[in-house]
């Protein structure tokens, strides 16, 4: 009993980054999937002419996905690992911003598009902090607690 009160006095945002990375592996296989999957018509739609290109996002996606349900899997989650989500989800936002601003601002996304990728972009920003937020706090552990 007092081992368990010592682990969970020393993990913070266990329970809460449980979640917020189950939300961020669904919402980004789904993503995934239908850029795999729908290319074309997400080109389409969004005026993004290269299908090619987000077949492989929704390749890196997937894959990222599987590397997210893997850390919530285990009994301890590493730190480390919910950095590099944050990092790898930091990137997402500042690449949504450069798309928009090299192909939305040319006109070659359609407004459909514009507001799509700011949408995902903010949900993926509010993931990253959430994920920063839990690696700033436990930072300092390498492993579960004893």
């Amino acid at each position: 009993m007092n081992q368990k009160l010592h682990t969970e006095e020393s993990v913070k945002n266990e329970s809460i980054i449980r979640y917020v990375l189950l939300a961020n592996g669904f919402s980004t296989g789904a993503l995934g999937i239908i850029l795999i999957f729908f290319s074309h018509f997400v080109a389409t739609l969004t005026g993004l002419d290269h299908s090619s290109a987000l077949v492989k996002v929704g390749i890196f996606l997937v894959v990222f996905v599987a590397f997210v349900f893997w850390t919530v899997k285990l009994k301890f989650i590493p730190p480390r690992n919910v950095l590099i989500f944050s990092v790898v989800d930091f990137l997402w936002v500042i690449g949504s911003v450069f798309l928009i601003a090299t192909d939305g601002i040319s006109f070659m996304m359609t407004y459909l598009g514009i507001w799509a990728v700011s949408l995902v972009a903010l949900v993926v920003g509010v993931f990253a902090i959430f994920e920063f937020n839990y690696w700033w706090v436990n930072r300092s552990l390498k492993r579960a607690p004893d």
